[in-house]
């Protein structure tokens, strides 16, 4: 596609571009009619404007927490009905939707919900705020407590004839040892384990409000499952077992309502005249500029990686540095709130995009909200924050470093490839991935990583005005939950993405109707489609290898895209920020 010119790409596209947009709903008709609005969250969601070019947009948290937030402050709406789905790994952002719901229910107003299957994660969601509970006949409750999946993998190397060279900084630093090592060391299973059992507490107190609030006997539930529907409503873990249409039905008597409404999830985009299509796609539009106070929401989703250009699914250094910079200069913006999402990523993006966070928190509010996770890169730009909220199940921390490569020597000699290095100077081949380091390249390695390991230290002590005493006693490399991070002063207070944009607009002086502008601005199909065309963005082969990591037969057991992801950032960089664990936490 990239070698396609414009004018042929517009003549390929002009037949098949419809230039309207129509409504999927009348939800945003102007009416008193009393409703209730019905509410998607079938799957798990992206945390900010992650796109994928070859499928249908999905709506990002933001996307549900507004529709959500909306109803609340619209007295026609007299209840809302919840389709739930499997939620996997989302502990820490589930917590942002019972926040939203709860507040939503502080009126006497009913909030039902129905789901086909579910797991751990969305039972957190159905028994913390679901005052009705449904579910089909044929469907699956997974509700069986969480486990973590932790691979290494150094045997499967070795029969490859490949050596994995890791280096870490921190104790508990133990990124690496998926490629090094064939057992768990104490130092992960010690913080697995305390990762564990918040979680685990957190699910059996959700369950114990379907059970008069017994936690023995909500572990007892937990331990029972999975269910089907009929063992379920055994159970007293749903209400009723039932159709779609059925449920939709018992919500529209309970509210005493005529309508229920599908609520359109993603935002609303305006009808393309051809000019305007047309326009787009030979660049001949400027982005348009909000010019009224307001506050700012930068979302920091995904693997960190250092460059200049946009990449689906991560956090690049120099979109954020820019963004950061333009957001400082303008004074219309009064605050900006940091939603990170990231287990961290290259060492040099993270100082540089923590650079550029410290130097609006100079001059603004800025507030960093966490979503499922801000480790190790992730932690490290949210601790330029003039403050730090979290749910209690997030993950944060990791301050740690790593460092190493691949030695596939023995792999080439096997499949016949004979290699020879000749080199001016002493460690001029030292990250050379056909022969291992010597002693001196190692020690030269080293170094690096200790210096990034103590400039880690410094920035976190500079962000969170911490004594480094302080702050060593939080780190060696160690993840854990934001509620023991909060009593090691990793974060501030416990709280949503809700209350961190309230806090950032009273901080601003603003009201709570005050506009909020969103970075990376969420992408039309038709920006994705002229990116794909242009050349810009992601390059379209590491697009496909990422889908195929994420959906492939391994992808819902192991953690294949972590691993490709830490060996891809090895290879590029050799000293990086990333979490002491590749597992999958469901």
């Amino acid at each position: 596609m990239k070698q396609l010119t414009r004018r042929a790409a517009l003549m390929i596209l002009a037949t098949a571009v419809t230039v309207s947009v129509a409504s999927c709903e009348a939800d945003h008709k102007t009416s008193n009619e009393p409703v209730v609005r019905e509410l998607r969250i079938l799957e798990p969601f992206p945390d900010g404007a992650e796109h994928d070019p070859f499928s249908r947009p999905k709506p990002t948290l933001h996307d549900i927490l507004t529709r959500i937030w909306d109803a609340t402050n619209n007295d026609a709406v007299k209840g809302l009905f919840l389709r739930v789905g499997p939620l996997q790994g989302a502990w820490g952002s589930v917590g942002d939707l019972v926040e939203a719901l709860n507040e939503f229910r502080s009126k006497p107003r009913s909030v039902h919900c129905h789901f086909e299957t579910t797991d751990n994660v969305g039972y957190v969601l159905l028994a913390s705020t679901c005052d009705r509970i449904s579910m089909t006949p044929a469907g699956t409750l997974s509700l069986i407590g969480p486990a973590a999946v932790m691979v290494y993998a150094r045997s499967f190397l070795d029969k490859l004839g490949i050596e994995a060279e890791i280096i870490h900084m921190g104790r508990y630093k133990g990124a690496g040892d998926a490629f090094i090592r064939d057992d768990m060391p104490e130092e992960a299973k010690e913080s697995m384990d305390a990762i564990l059992d918040d979680l685990h507490a957190a699910l059996v107190s959700a369950t114990a409000s379907r059970s008069d609030g017994d936690l023995d006997k909500a572990q007892v539930l937990i331990d029972g499952g999975p269910y089907t529907s009929s063992t379920a409503l055994e159970a007293g873990l749903v209400d009723s077992v039932s159709f779609l249409r059925e449920s939709r039905e018992e919500i529209k008597t309970a509210a005493g309502v005529k309508t229920i409404r599908r609520t359109r999830m993603l935002p609303k985009q305006d009808p393309l005249t051809l000019g305007q299509f047309l326009d787009l796609m030979i660049g001949d539009t400027e982005e348009p500029k909000p010019s009224d106070e307001r506050i700012a929401l930068v979302f920091v989703t995904g693997n960190i990686t250092d460059g200049e250009s946009e990449a689906s699914g991560e956090a690049v250094s120099g979109p954020f540095v820019r963004a950061m910079q333009r957001l400082e200069d303008d004074d219309d913006v009064k605050a900006v709130v940091l939603r990170i999402n990231s287990p961290g990523g290259s060492a040099l993006a993270s100082d540089r995009m923590w650079e550029a966070a410290r130097r609006l928190a100079e001059t603004k509010p800025l507030i960093a909200s966490v979503g499922d996770m801000a480790a190790s890169g992730g932690y490290y730009i949210a601790s330029a924050a003039n403050e730090i909220l979290a749910h209690p199940n997030s993950l944060v921390g990791s301050i740690g470093v790593v460092g190493g490569k691949l030695n596939v020597e023995g792999l080439t000699e096997d499949l016949g490839v004979h290699t020879f290095v000749l080199q001016r100077g002493a460690r001029a081949a030292w990250s050379t991935p056909v022969r291992g380091l010597n002693a001196t390249e190692r020690r030269a390695f080293e170094e690096l990583l200790r210096a990034t390991y103590a400039r880690f230290i410094e920035r976190v002590a500079t962000g969170r005005e911490m004594e480094r005493k302080a702050v060593l006693a939080a780190a060696e490399g160690r993840v854990m939950t934001a509620q023991d991070g909060k009593a090691l002063g990793l974060i501030d207070d416990i709280g949503g993405l809700g209350q961190a944009l309230q806090r950032a607009r009273t901080a601003a002086g603003l009201g709570p109707d005050s506009a909020v502008e969103l970075w990376p601005p969420t992408k039309s199909m038709i920006e994705m489609i002229n990116e794909l065309l242009s050349g810009n963005g992601e390059d379209g082969s590491r697009t496909l290898a990422r889908l195929w990591l994420r959906t492939g037969p391994l992808a819902r057991s192991l953690p294949l895209e972590p691993w490709a992801t830490t060996l891809r950032t090895l290879a590029n960089e050799r000293v990086v920020l990333v979490p002491p664990y590749l597992f999958s936490l469901r």
